[in-house]
C-alpha cells in the first residue's frame, strides 16, 4: 500500500497534466469561436458589399428579369442573336431646307456634329429589323463620321458621296459601304423636295441590301457602353452630378441649336428646334433617354471649309440622364477603340438603355443648362 505522500505526489502530477489539458481545449474553443464570428462577418460585409454594387449597376445582374442586353443600346432582348443584330448608319442631314427629318425617332444611338458652316449633320444607327418606311434626307459622309462608325463592327452604311477623306477611309477599312453614287437603287428621290435635300431610304430597301450581298449580312460583335439606373434628379445624393432639366447645344444660330427638355414622366428627353418641339415627317417626337455632349476641336481643311476633327484622344464631357447633369471626360485610345465616358473620379458613366444621342460640339458651339421653366 503506497504511503500518503506517494499517493499526494502521484494525484499531484495527475491534477497538472489535467491542467494543460484543460488549459489547450479552452484555446482551442476559443479560437475557433473566433474565426466563427470572423468568417460570419466576413461573409456578411461580403454580402453588403455585393448589394451596393448592384445597386450602382443594377442592370449588370439581371438574370431572369432581363438575361441579354443589345449591345447597342442596352434595351432587353430575347436571345444572344437579337443582342448583336445587323446595323445600319445613315448620314441624315439637319440643313433648313431638309426638315422635317424621317425616320430618325427610330434610330438607337445618333451622332450630331459640325460640318462645313458648323452646320450639324447626323449619322443614325439603327437594328436593321427597326421598321421604318422612310429615312433621310440622306447626305454625304464625312471622315469623322466613319471613325464613329467603326466603334460597331460592320454596319452598313448607307450616305449620298462623301469627302475624299472619308471615302477613302471606307475603303481602308473595308466598311459596307451602300454610297448611292454607285448603288442608287437603295435609295429613292422625292420629287416634293429640291435637290439635294430629296434623297430618301427605307428599311425595306437596306434589308433588300443585306439579301443581295451576303458579305453585308455577317454580323460582328463588339463592346457595349455600360448601362445602369440611377434614382431620380429630386433623390441626388451623388456629388458628382448636379440636377439640370433642360439644356442648349448651339452649333451656328438659332437655326442649329437644340434644346432638350427632361420630362419626369417619361424619364426621357425631348428635342426641340427653333420650329419648335421637334418631330419627323410622320409627327414622331425626337426622344433620348441619355444625351452625351462631347466637346472636340476642329481644323478647316479647305476652301469649302470641310473640317477635319481628332476623334481618338480625350477631352471634356456632360452626360445627361434622369434629369442629371454629370461632368466628365470622353476617352478614345485608338480608331477602333470604343468612345467612354468617365466622370471626374475616372469612373465609367453608365448610360439609361434607350434611344442615345451623342452631341459632338467643337469650339465654335456651346452648351447651357438650367432649370425648365415650363
Amino acid at each position: 500500500m503506497p504511503s500518503k505522500k506517494k499517493l499526494f505526489i502521484s494525484l499531484s502530477h495527475l491534477f497538472q497534466k489535467n491542467t494543460y489539458l484543460l488549459a489547450g481545449l479552452a484555446f482551442f474553443v476559443c479560437v475557433a469561436a473566433a474565426l466563427s464570428v470572423w468568417f460570419f462577418a466576413r461573409g456578411l460585409t461580403s454580402r453588403e458589399s455585393a448589394v451596393v454594387s448592384s445597386e450602382n449597376i443594377v442592370l449588370e445582374n439581371t438574370e431572369g428579369v432581363c438575361p441579354f442586353r443589345r449591345a447597342l443600346d442596352g434595351v432587353c432582348v430575347s436571345s444572344q442573336e437579337d443582342a448583336y443584330p445587323l446595323l445600319v448608319a445613315v448620314m441624315i442631314e439637319n440643313h433648313w431646307d431638309a426638315r422635317p427629318l424621317s425616320g430618325i425617332h427610330e434610330a438607337s444611338v445618333v451622332y450630331e456634329a459640325p460640318v462645313e458652316a458648323n452646320f450639324s449633320r447626323f449619322l443614325a444607327i439603327f437594328p436593321a429589323n427597326a421598321e421604318s418606311e422612310k429615312v433621310g434626307p440622306v447626305r454625304s459622309a464625312r471622315p469623322y463620321y466613319v471613325d464613329w462608325l467603326r466603334e460597331y463592327g460592320t454596319p452598313l452604311y448607307m450616305h449620298v458621296g462623301g469627302s475624299q477623306d472619308a471615302l477613302d477611309r471606307i475603303e481602308a477599312w473595308g466598311v459596307h459601304d451602300l454610297n448611292e453614287f454607285y448603288r442608287g437603287w437603295y435609295y429613292w428621290r422625292d420629287d416634293g423636295r429640291f435637290a439635294p435635300h430629296n434623297v430618301y431610304t427605307s428599311s425595306k430597301l437596306w434589308n433588300t441590301a443585306f439579301a443581295d450581298y451576303d458579305a453585308f449580312a455577317a454580323t460582328s460583335t463588339f463592346d457595349g457602353w455600360s448601362f445602369g439606373a440611377m434614382s431620380p434628379c429630386d433623390e441626388l445624393t451623388d456629388s458628382l452630378a448636379s440636377c439640370a432639366d433642360v439644356f442648349t447645344t448651339t452649333f451656328n444660330g438659332s437655326v442649329y441649336e437644340a434644346i432638350w427638355r427632361y420630362a419626369t414622366s417619361t424619364n426621357q428627353y425631348e428635342r426641340y428646334q427653333v420650329e419648335g418641339k421637334q418631330t419627323d415627317e410622320g409627327g414622331n417626337p425626337i426622344l433620348a433617354d441619355t444625351v452625351v455632349v462631347q466637346f472636340v476641336t476642329t481644323t478647316v481643311l479647305d476652301a469649302i471649309g470641310r473640317l477635319g476633327m481628332e476623334t481618338v484622344g480625350e477631352g471634356r464631357a456632360v452626360v445627361f440622364r434622369d434629369g442629371r447633369m454629370i461632368e466628365g471626360v470622353w476617352k478614345k485610345q485608338s480608331a477602333s477603340d470604343r468612345t467612354e465616358w468617365r466622370d471626374t473620379n475616372g469612373d465609367v458613366i453608365p448610360l439609361n438603355p434607350g434611344k442615345i444621342w451623342i452631341e459632338v460640339l467643337n469650339q465654335h458651339g456651346s452648351l447651357s443648362f438650367g432649370k425648365n421653366e415650363e
